[in-house]
C-alpha cells in the first residue's frame, strides 16, 4: 500500500501577508479612533464639569445674595451697579478695566443682604454671636495671582471676587459708626442721599478671619482704584475669590412698570401703580461715548428714548415706548433724530442706581431741571438675569501662556477673541429678588 506524501509550505503567500497587513491596518485604526474619539468626548466633559463646577460655585453665591437682598421702601438706594473704566457724575476712585475684558462684562455689584454663609461669630477663642442678620456685599470681576505672588504676570488669572461685610460692621463701625454701610445709607437725607459706593470707595472695618497671625478687626481699602496694586484692597483679597477663569459677568435687571406699553395707551395717572406682569429689562451696553444727556447718537450707547409727560394725536408712532409721570420736569428734545427709533430697552453704561420703586441710570439727577437729564425711572426691580462666560482649563493654560510671551497681564485682543470664543462656556440664571418693597 502507498502513502502519497503532499509537500509541506514552508510560509505565507505574498497576497495572504498583503490581506492580513490590511486587515490589521484596518482594525488599528479602528482602535486609534475609538480611542481618539472617547479621550476628545473625556476632555470635553472634563472640561464642561470643570466650567459648571466654577459657575455654579458664581452662580449659587449670586442666587442666595440676590433673592435675599433688602430692598426696602423707605426712599433710600439699597443696590448700586458701577461700571469699572467709567467716570459717572459723583462717582470717585472706579477702578480701571481689568485686563483684556470690556467694561460692561465686569461690572461691580453692591447689594444688602442676609446670606445663609454670612460670619455668625466674632473670631478669637472668646467667640460670641453676631448681631444682625444683613450684610454689606459686593461682587466684582479681578485678575490676580492666588497662589503666586501678586503681581507676577505668569499666573494672572481672571475670577470672581465675592465680599461679605459681616453684619455688626454693616450695622456700626467701630469708633464712628456712621462710617458703617447700613448708617451711610439711612442716616443720609432723601434730598442729598448716599449711595452703597460711597461706603464700599473708602477705607472700612470688617472681620478678618484669616488675619495672621490669629483672626480679627481689620480695617483696609474696600475697593482701590488702582488694580494692579501689589497691596490688594480687601475686595480684591484671595479669602474672596469664589471662581475662576470667569471672563465676563452681564447682569439684566427685570423690573416691573406701571408705563403703557405702547404709544396709544392712555395717559398715566398714578405713578405708583405696578403692572406685575409687564416686565421690562435694565441693562448695560458697553459702546463707547457718553449718552449721559440724551444729546449723542443712539448708537453710542446710553439713554436711546424720548420722553413725553403724556401722548398726544401727534406723537410719532416711532417714539420710544414709555412715558414720565404726569408733572415731571419738561425734557429738551435730544438733538439726534437717531432717538427716535424704536427700541425696547433702557440703558445704563456707567452706574445703576436700585430703589425699591424707581431706578436711576448713570448720573441722571433725583430732582432733574432744564437740562439735567431724564426723571427717574418708575421700575420696580423684580429679577435679575445673571450671565458668566467660564473658560475651559484648556483655554485658561493657553491664556497664561500667551501673558508669558508678553510679559503682560493683557495679550492681544484678537488673540483674547478667539480663546473667549473657542473655550468659553456660557451659563445664565434667573434670579427673583424676593423682598423688593416695591
Amino acid at each position: 500500500m502507498s502513502t502519497l506524501f503532499r509537500p509541506v509550505r514552508a510560509g505565507f503567500t505574498l497576497l495572504e501577508v498583503m490581506v492580513s497587513t490590511a486587515i490589521m491596518v484596518v482594525i488599528v485604526l479602528t482602535v486609534v479612533t475609538i480611542a481618539s474619539d472617547t479621550l476628545r468626548v473625556y476632555d470635553r466633559a472634563v472640561a464642561d464639569l470643570s466650567t459648571q463646577s466654577e459657575s455654579r460655585g458664581a452662580l449659587d453665591a449670586l442666587e442666595n445674595d440676590i433673592s435675599t437682598a433688602a430692598i426696602r421702601a423707605d426712599g433710600h438706594c439699597w443696590m448700586e451697579v458701577v461700571v469699572p473704566g467709567k467716570t459717572p457724575a459723583g462717582v470717585v476712585g472706579v477702578p480701571g478695566v481689568v485686563g483684556n475684558l470690556q467694561a460692561v462684562d465686569h461690572p461691580i455689584l453692591m447689594l444688602f443682604a442676609a446670606p445663609p454663609d454670612r460670619p455668625r461669630w466674632t473670631p478669637g477663642a472668646s467667640r460670641t454671636a453676631l448681631r444682625g442678620d444683613v450684610c454689606a456685599i459686593a461682587y466684582r470681576i479681578g485678575q490676580r495671582s492666588p497662589f503666586d505672588a501678586p503681581g507676577d504676570t505668569i499666573q494672572q488669572v481672571y475670577g470672581v471676587y465675592r465680599t461679605i461685610i459681616d453684619s455688626e460692621n454693616t450695622f456700626t463701625s467701630g469708633t464712628n459708626p456712621d462710617t458703617a454701610a447700613l448708617p451711610t445709607i439711612l442716616n443720609s437725607s432723601l434730598a442729598a442721599p448716599k449711595y452703597p459706593w460711597d461706603y464700599w470707595s473708602g477705607s472700612r472695618q470688617f472681620i478678618n478671619y484669616s488675619k495672621s497671625p490669629a483672626p480679627g478687626v481689620e480695617t483696609r481699602a474696600l475697593i482701590d482704584s488702582n488694580i494692579a496694586s501689589t497691596t490688594p484692597c480687601w475686595t480684591m483679597d484671595e479669602n474672596n475669590f469664589i471662581a475662576s477663569n470667569v471672563v465676563a459677568m452681564n447682569l439684566v435687571f427685570w423690573c416691573s412698570s406701571s408705563l403703557p406699553a405702547t404709544a396709544t395707551a392712555p395717559a398715566l395717572k398714578d405713578p405708583c401703580a405696578r403692572i406685575p406682569s409687564l416686565l421690562r429689562p435694565v441693562v448695560c451696553v458697553g459702546a463707547s461715548g457718553a449718552d449721559d444727556k440724551g444729546s449723542v447718537a443712539a448708537t453710542s450707547g446710553g439713554w436711546l428714548g424720548l420722553w413725553k409727560t403724556a401722548p398726544s394725536s401727534n406723537s410719532p408712532s416711532d417714539l420710544i415706548l414709555r412715558y414720565a409721570p404726569l408733572g415731571a420736569p419738561t425734557i429738551p428734545t435730544p438733538t439726534s433724530t437717531a432717538l427716535a427709533s424704536v427700541h425696547p430697552y433702557d440703558y445704563f453704561t456707567s452706574r445703576l442706581r436700585v430703589f425699591s420703586d424707581r431706578i436711576y441710570p448713570d448720573d441722571y439727577k433725583l430732582t432733574p431741571g432744564s437740562g439735567e437729564g431724564l426723571p427717574y425711572l418708575p421700575y420696580s426691580l423684580k429679577a435679575v438675569e445673571v450671565s458668566i462666560t467660564v473658560l475651559t482649563p484648556e483655554g485658561s493654560k493657553e491664556l497664561r501662556g500667551l501673558q508669558m510671551i508678553n510679559n503682560s497681564q493683557k495679550v492681544p485682543v484678537a488673540d483674547f477673541k478667539r480663546i473667549v470664543y473657542m473655550y468659553g462656556r456660557n451659563y445664565t440664571r434667573y434670579i427673583r429678588v424676593l423682598s423688593s418693597g416695591g
